[in-house]
Parts: C-alpha cells; structure tokens; sequence
C-alpha cells in the first residue's frame, strides 16, 4: 500500500485561487509577490482541499518568510492543517536553501547567519565563497554554510530545535543542499567518497543530528531525508548528479540514516515518460517509509498541468512492487485546472484501499468518470491530452475537446473547455 502521499510546493509558485495574478510557474530562489493574506489564502485551499481528498501532507519551501507573515503566517497555516487533518511540513535546507528561516530578518534565516561569520561559508574548488547563481528561472543566488564546520552544524541544529519550538509543523523535510558543495580542505578530508552537485557524505553526516533535533522537541514529527537521487545502482564509475542512480557507496551512507525517518528517492528517470534506466532495486529496510518524489506535469522537467495520471500509475505499480510506499508529486497549482486536478485525485487513489494495484483503468472509472461525463470520456480525455505531443493533430484534438463541452453542462463542461484551451495554446505556439 502506498502509506504516504505528499504535494511538494515553492511558496512563490502556489496558486490555488484560479484567478490570481503574480505567481511564478516554477523556479527556485524567487520572491514571493503577494502578502500575508494571498500566502494564507492559497495554503489553506490547497490543505483543505488534500484534507477533502486523501492527501497526507504539503511540503512548503519558503515557508517562513517576513514578506508573507514569518511565523504568525506559519502559525495558522499550521491551525489549518490541523482542522484538515493534514501534516504541514516546512522544507528545511540544511547547507543552503536559506535553512529554517528562508528570507527575511531572523537570525534563524541562513543568510543573516553567514553575513555576521562570513568565515564559515562553504567554499568552492577555487577556494571562494560558495554563492550560487541557480541557472533558469531563480534569479536570487544561494548561500551556502561548510558542514564540517562545528559552529554551523550547532547553529543548524539550534535551527531546527528553534523551527519545531516555535511552529507546531508536523515535521520536516531536509535537504543537504543539491548545488554543488563545499570543497574546503575540512570537508575533502571528512568525506571518503567523491561529490557532484550532490553528496552522500554529506547526508549520512547531517540527517541524523537533524532529525534528532526535531524529534527532541516533537518525538511524533515526520522527518524526510531528500537524497536528490533514485535507487538504481550506478557502476560505470560515474557519480551522478540530480535525478541520477546510487554510486556504489551510496547504500553505506542509507545505513547511517535515522531509521525513524523516511528516505526520499528522485523517480524522474525509471519511470514514464523518460525510463532511461530499469529499476530493480528494492526499497532499503528499516525507515519509516521510502518516498518516490517525481516532476510529473511541472515545468521544472516537462510541461505544467500536463495530465500524467497514467506516468503516476506506473510510478505508483512500480513503487508497490519494489517495496516504496510513498509517492510524492508537485502540488503548487489549482485543482480549477484540470490537469492537476486528475493527477492529484490520482496521487490519492493509488495505493490506496480503493485501488491497491494503482490501476489507471480502475481510477478512470470511479474517479475520473463522473468528472468528465463517464469513463469512455474520461478514456478519450487522457488520450486527447497526450496530443501535445503530436502537433499535427493538436487543432483537431482541440476541436474533440469543444465537441464534449458543448454536450455536457457546469464543472464537467469546465474541464473539457480546459483541455480545449490546454491543446489550443499549443497549436497557436505552433503557428506565431
């Protein structure tokens, strides 16, 4: 069974009010350009409406923030979830990312934390600063702390102590940090195995003191450790960067994981639409549970609100028959468009007691059918929305679209003039 379903979010990025204007689509490092109330209003509709639907819990990157409210704004989102029935987890970079604190004024904000002791940045081959300029759309560089250096982990541990003594969050998810890492003579010589954009030393140095630390404070909290990676074995003798395999000394590091926390994998490159790799490899024994996190219909690796309830389901039937009991999937837009609104419902119906098997045919039956005007309708939605990837039959694709709209009347009218307008957009790319 699938135990745990998350919706991944970049505050910046979250739009669950459909007619809001100044929301980035994706991207890193960004302002937020609403107030307290748009950054209150959007997250208490997204966890209602996972509360309404079998969601388990959000992660918020960016969570604490002075220009959407700092903690009083956390403090209610966490009221909220609560009455939901959701687990409200903020996104914690351990090394970057901003740490507990993203932007703002609090010492707790990794930045202020650097720029009063400058001497404890991370630093890079060449023996500078590491401040990282994310290529795409994050146009704010990146700090980050040298984890080998004792004042940073007590300051990072503190953090997190502070994070879960102030907020009431049900847990974390921590990351290390996947841009790049420190190269300074203490961290080359703590770390026995090779980096890339990523290192495993690093996160079998961190994720235990971390989790302990919120747990000391909240022994019930949900911790996910991100390992930026997916499971497969790599022996070509490479050392993979984001989304690529395990090299050979990344199991050695899972062994030092907390065991009461949950492992969290990159699936994005064993499963639809990529599978450049075969995926064996059973999920490690022991945690709390291993997560499968994946881009499905987002702009960071594909194309935003894209329906992908089929890619899910073999995600999903992959997951359950490796031993993975999680799935993870973004979750910053509104179910009004209707793409995400099926991958969604989908991310809670499989795995679950109504569809154990995680089989599409089932969901579109039961779940999409009576959105869309019966599960022929639904058949024909998912295959109508696949076309935008042949653009010679987008306009008349577009057309079918119109066509069932025009036969059906309130929300399942809505969602096929959605898909009419999703192809359409294609098609006038296609011809400017």
């Amino acid at each position: 069974m699938i135990n745990l379903r998350l919706l991944w979010t970049w505050d910046h990025c979250t739009q669950w009010t459909a007619a809001r204007a100044g929301v980035h689509d994706w991207g890193a490092s960004n302002e937020f350009s609403g107030y307290t109330g748009d950054f209150i209003r959007e997250y208490s509709l997204l966890l209602r409406w996972c509360g309404q639907h079998g969601i388990d819990g959000v992660v918020v990157w960016g969570l604490l923030r002075d220009g959407h409210g700092g903690v009083e704004a956390a403090k209610r989102l966490c009221e909220v979830a609560d009455t939901a029935g959701v687990k409200l987890l903020a996104g914690v970079g351990l090394n970057a990312y901003g740490s507990v604190y993203y932007e703002g004024s609090s010492e707790w904000s990794l930045n202020n934390h650097l720029s009063k002791h400058p001497e404890l940045y991370a630093l890079r081959p060449d023996g500078e600063r590491h401040i990282h300029q994310m290529p795409g759309n994050a146009p704010q560089p990146m700090h980050h702390a040298c984890p080998s250096r004792p004042e940073n982990m007590e300051y990072c541990l503190e953090g997190l102590r502070w994070l879960m003594e102030t907020v009431p969050l049900a847990g974390v998810q921590i990351e290390t940090g996947d841009t790049h890492v420190c190269e300074c003579p203490l961290c080359r010589e703590r770390r026995p195995n090779p980096v890339s954009a990523l290192s495993w030393d690093d996160m079998a140095f961190l994720y235990g003191p971390a989790a302990e630390a919120v747990w000391s404070v909240r022994p019930d909290a949900t911790v996910v450790m991100e390992t930026y990676s997916h499971p497969e074995p790599v022996t070509d003798g490479t050392v993979p960067g984001f989304g690529g395999g395990s090299p050979p000394w990344a199991m050695q590091c899972v062994d030092q994981f907390p065991r009461g926390a949950y492992v969290q994998w990159v699936a994005d490159n064993v499963t639809a639409p990529r599978n450049p790799v075969p995926w064996t490899t059973q999920a490690p024994a022991g945690f709390a549970g291993n997560i499968m996190r994946a881009h499905l219909a987002t702009w960071w690796m594909g194309r935003g609100d894209e329906v992908a309830v089929d890619w899910l389901a073999l995600l999903a039937q992959k997951s359950l028959a490796q031993g993975f009991d999680g799935l993870s999937i973004f979750g910053d837009k509104s179910p009004f468009r209707t793409g995400c609104e099926l991958n969604y419902l989908a991310l809670a119906d499989y795995g679950s007691p109504a569809n154990p098997d995680a089989d599409l045919a089932s969901f579109l039956a039961r779940v999409a059918g009576p959105l869309l005007g019966g599960t022929e309708r639904a058949t024909e939605f998912l295959r109508l929305a696949r076309l935008i990837a042949v653009p010679d039959e987008l306009e008349t694709a577009a057309t079918q679209a119109r066509h069932h709209a025009a036969q059906l009347n309130g929300r399942q009218a809505d969602r096929w003039t959605w898909l009419a307008w999703y192809l359409s957009r294609w098609t006038y790319d296609a011809q400017g």
